[in-house]
């Protein structure tokens, strides 16, 4: 886990809802609702090809 975070979590959600479903805000937020960002680092990546 690199960070956590709550700034910017309610506009990233409305952002992939725009992107996803066309509306302007996320629908189905709760009252008192908190939306956490979590940034991970992976250990490590394969590729092929």
């Amino acid at each position: 886990m690199v960070d956590i975070t709550e700034k910017g979590a309610d506009e990233h959600i409305d952002k992939l809802t725009k992107k996803y479903t066309g509306q302007d805000k996320y629908p189905y937020r709760g009252p008192g609702e908190v939306r956490v960002i979590y940034k991970i680092e992976p250990e490590r990546a394969h590729s092929m090809g």
